[in-house]
């Protein structure tokens, strides 16, 4: 028999006796024997050994001479033990016969390897493939965990738990890797990602090749078949066994390059690289030919898979997450080497798993965007977009940036609307459009991006839309001004000065909710866009203006002027036009007559601070916000505070974390069930590209002065009582360019006539599922429609072509047609061709809908009839609001009860979705509906 030696041998012998002598019961006799056992000559265990109530000695014996000195020794001894038990290697020729009768069966005893390894597995049989692994049986028993093979509860012992067991203990995988607890179950599931995370352990790969040439054979045949690792495992041990274990993980990402996501275009680079990474499986390659390229495509992609997995677990913060992180940084160095050393730089450009990739991904959406091609920039970004490294914390701001780049790509594209007529439409404007602008326009800003195409892109975009804003700037500060000379009546507009009457009182005076208002002083309307999206992931937004007859939307307001705290904050607590201070505002706030008998507070910077390490605020804060009668009122300085001190660079995101205080006046606002009010005093532009101009009169602030002399390109003088300045005679003149300061430079700066400095935005809050107060109305989504992608924008130009002229005939007949999302004009009595009345596209829909033939057959056919007014109205508040809409809110609009929002929901969704086409779609939040207008219109075959 082949022995083994060291431990191996000791296991397998220890196993061997104790086997034999627990199967002997002639053994147990009063009468002295010598057993003589083929084993390896080697005992290093205690000599005597017990079973049952007997007790044998153990000894080695190398030679014929040897064996039969021990067995005459010991048939005339009397002392000891009755058994001894005689270990050798020898066969029975060479003994010879006078030894051989001395014996025990006069013979020399054999033990089944087979059986030994059953009962260490507590296995009733041995599962007969197994008997062809001549090389497992001893390896089994040498591999043994001190405390034994976890026990199955009988059955069989199958060739794959076996081998699964042995392979997983010889590599430190799994349960049995160095760095895991030993546990008392096994499992023997050994698939690719298994290996390939062992091949990355300490000396992992060495583990392996110190074993016996045999039981490498074996292991590496029974790890590469189809229900272990597969090829993926055949290509892994071979890299093993050709001293390239380490890199293996490695070598496989540059495989997935080479041989998966580079086999279509492949051209001679890339043949020459394949060529180059083939001898790295050894002299002797697993495969040849197409073989070995179907070989190392698989283990690419069984190494991607993996590496994948490492950069989800990547993400988390515990230390799991921690070990990701080193591990898939160190594979992806590697990796990006031995592209170099292979040469394989243009297939690691197509990695979605390599940086190179990544980089590439943000060099092909520079180029897009410099082409003008909403197609190619579309694709671009989604290819960009599922790379794997881009959810990482550096690459996600860069994505981010392009992913608002595109936005802005879109913006400068869309169909330009009428210029506002007023200012009160202009401000409406700026909250629901150009602040959104705004906020695209800063995150570009912030960082721009390392890749040439990218930064050029950036340049070129950024400096169309700052001109274009510029112009729109412009003509909103000449509107303001001829408005406020003109001692124009602000109407149903919001003013800060209005602003508590309107929208405070009204919740105030219902008695049923406690208010939380949050001034965040020098919050910009885009700053509150960034914010709004973050905080309707946990809460319900609601337009708050009672009594209002145009459709629900997020509201603005206007500044006082000029737009400095003193005026605009003073103004907004007094609720009067008005200069002064934190005293003057704290005494008039409690004052206003809409507060009745109810309690209110009034807090500014110096009452968030703690006293203690463990409070998150002052205790009369605390006390105020934890009190179910008290309204409350909080001024929170972080925007404006930054103004003065802090420019941020590569990352323009504003998030809830970074307003001090914030979260937790929300945490506590939630609990008591508070209405929750969030505004501003007066927005901010940012200093990106500013320049200092030449005051002609008084600086005032870095973006107002003192009336007098002539205006500069960038200047607007206003006046007016709304212009409180009573030392220049309510008069000022103001800067309305955002890239223009009096003054040395800051980090952004207020007091302008620009749009986002005489903008304040309002945003409500209620918790989900709160009874909102009276005229409140739930908002869909906020964001403006060139925000998100459109259907189909991969085919879509940047520039949409001008229509092609045609033939006066064919225009005739075209229009006498009414085309679905044009305006038409269709008769309204018998006098129509003299009086023609327009109606929207949204009206051209929901009348082609509801005249559907399929639209009626689809009613006939659900079991539970909807009523069809209803249907009508919530299709018609569905495309009022951009398409999106909370179910409460869609109810809400209909005039249906809270109660059966859910089921007019479902109801609606059966209705408009069928052969699986989702025209109607609840969002991931369970609680928001989407209208495809697209989908509707080849749904019910509208065009």
């Amino acid at each position: 028999m082949n022995a083994l030696v060291g431990t191996g041998a000791m296991r397998l012998n220890t196993a061997i006796v104790t086997q034999y002598l627990a199967s002997e019961r002639r053994l147990s006799e009063d009468k002295r024997r010598v057993v003589l056992l083929r084993a390896a000559p080697v005992w290093e265990e205690a000599p005597e050994l017990s079973w049952g109530e007997q007790r044998a000695r153990v000894v080695p014996a190398a030679s014929p001479l040897a064996v039969y000195e021990l067995v005459l020794r010991h048939l005339v001894s009397t002392d000891g033990p009755e058994v001894l038990v005689v270990l050798t290697d020898r066969e029975e020729n060479e003994l010879g016969a006078d030894v051989l009768a001395q014996a025990y069966r006069q013979r020399v005893n054999a033990v089944n390897t087979w059986d030994v390894v059953r009962e260490a597995f507590g296995a009733q049989h041995t599962d007969e493939r197994l008997f062809a692994e001549n090389w497992a049986a001893e390896a089994l028993l040498d591999a043994a965990p001190p405390s034994g093979w976890p026990r199955l509860a009988g059955g069989p012992l199958t060739r794959r738990h076996a081998l699964a067991s042995l392979a997983l203990r010889r590599l430190g995988a799994g349960p049995y890797a160095p760095d895991r607890p030993q546990s008392t179950t096994t499992s023997v599931e050994l698939d690719a990602n298994t290996l390939l995370h062992w091949s990355l352990s300490p000396a992992g790969p060495d583990r392996f090749l110190a074993l016996r040439a045999p039981e490498r054979a074996g292991l590496a045949r029974f790890l590469a078949e189809e229900d272990q690792a597969g090829p993926a495992g055949q290509a892994l041990f071979a890299l093993v066994s050709a001293g390239h274990g380490a890199d293996a993980v490695a070598f496989g990402l540059v495989c997935a390059a080479l041989w998966v996501h580079a086999d279509e275009s492949a051209g001679a680079e890339d043949y020459q690289a394949r060529g180059r990474a083939e001898r790295w499986f050894g002299e002797k390659p697993p495969a040849h030919g197409a073989a070995l390229d179907a070989l190392a495509g698989a283990f690419g992609r069984a190494s991607e898979e993996f590496v994948t997995g490492l950069l989800l677990i990547a993400q988390s913060a515990d230390a799991d997450g921690a070990a990701a992180r080193r591990l898939s940084a160190i594979v992806l160095d590697r990796a990006a080497s031995l592209t170099q050393q292979f040469g394989a730089e243009r297939a690691a450009s197509m990695s979605p798993v390599l940086p190179a990739g990544l980089e590439a991904a943000f060099s092909a959406v520079g180029g897009a965007l410099l082409d003008g091609d909403a197609g190619r920039v579309a694709e671009a970004m989604r290819k960009l977009e599922r790379h794997n490294l881009a959810s990482g914390q550096d690459a996600s701001i860069r994505v981010e940036r392009a992913r608002m780049a595109q936005r802005l790509a879109r913006w400068l594209t869309k169909e330009p609307a009428n210029e506002p007529e007023t200012v009160a439409a202009s401000v409406d404007r700026h909250i629901a459009d150009t602040s959104w602008v705004d906020l695209a326009l800063e995150h570009v800003e912030a960082g721009g991006d390392p890749r040439s195409e990218l930064k050029a892109a950036y340049d070129r975009l950024c400096a169309v839309v700052r001109s274009r804003r510029r112009e729109a700037d412009k003509r909103f500060a000449h509107q303001l001004a001829a408005w406020t000379s003109s001692r124009g009546d602000a109407g149903s507009m919001l003013t800060v000065e209005s602003f508590l009457a309107k929208v405070v009182g009204p919740v105030v005076k219902a008695g049923e909710r406690r208010v939380l208002l949050v001034v965040l002083d020098g919050m910009s309307a885009a700053i509150a866009a960034e914010l709004g999206e973050q905080l309707r992931q946990d809460w319900a937004e609601f337009d708050p203006l009672p009594g209002a007859k145009d459709a629900p939307r997020r509201r603005g307001m206007m500044a006082a002027l000029p737009t400095v705290t003193a005026v605009s904050r003073t103004s907004l607590f007094t609720g009067k036009l008005t200069a002064g201070s934190q005293r003057d505002e704290r005494a008039a706030f409690g004052g206003h007559s809409f507060w009745g008998d109810q309690v209110v507070a009034l807090f500014h910077k110096d009452a968030l601070r703690a006293e203690s390490g463990g409070d998150v605020f002052g205790p009369e804060l605390h006390d105020a916000m934890t009190n179910e009668r008290t309204n409350v009122a909080v001024v929170l300085n972080t925007v404006d505070d930054r103004l003065a001190k802090e420019l941020k660079l590569g990352d323009g995101a504003w998030r809830l974390g970074d307003i001090g205080g914030l979260r937790e006046l929300l945490r506590l606002a939630a609990e008591q069930g508070r209405a929750v009010l969030l505004t501003s005093d007066h927005g901010h532009v940012i200093d990106r590209h500013g320049s200092r101009v030449e005051a002609l009169g008084e600086p005032l602030s870095a973006r107002h002065r003192t009336p007098g002399g002539p205006l500069g390109d960038a200047e607007i003088a206003l006046s007016g009582p709304r212009v409180v300045s009573a030392e220049t005679g309510n008069a000022i003149v103001a800067l309305w360019d955002s890239d223009s300061r009096y003054t040395a430079a800051q980090a952004g700066y207020h007091g302008g006539a620009s749009p986002a400095e005489v903008v304040i935005p309002v945003l409500a809050f209620l918790p989900f599922g709160a009874e909102p107060p009276k005229g409140w109305r739930e908002l869909g989504s906020q964001q403006p429609s060139w925000w998100s992608p459109v259907v189909d924008e991969a085919k879509q130009p940047a520039i949409p072509p001008a229509p092609p002229k045609r033939p006066a005939k064919k225009r005739k007949e075209d229009s006498d047609r009414a085309a679905l999302f044009d305006v038409a004009l269709v008769p309204r009595d018998e006098d129509a061709l003299l009086s023609p009345q327009p109606i929207t596209p949204d009206d051209a829909l929901v009348t082609a809908l509801l005249a559907s033939d399929l639209f009626h057959a689809q009613v006939q056919s659900l079991a539970r009839k909807p009523d069809l007014v209803k249907v009508e109205k919530a299709v018609r508040a569905l495309l009022e609001a951009g398409g999106t809409l909370p179910v409460t809110a869609l109810a809400q609009r209909i005039g249906l009860p809270l109660t059966r929002a859910d089921g007019f929901s479902a109801v609606l969704r059966q209705l408009l979705n069928f052969d699986g086409v989702q025209a109607l779609q609840t969002l991931p939040d369970g609680r928001t509906l989407r209208l495809n207008t697209g989908l509707v219109k080849d749904q019910f075959e509208l065009t």
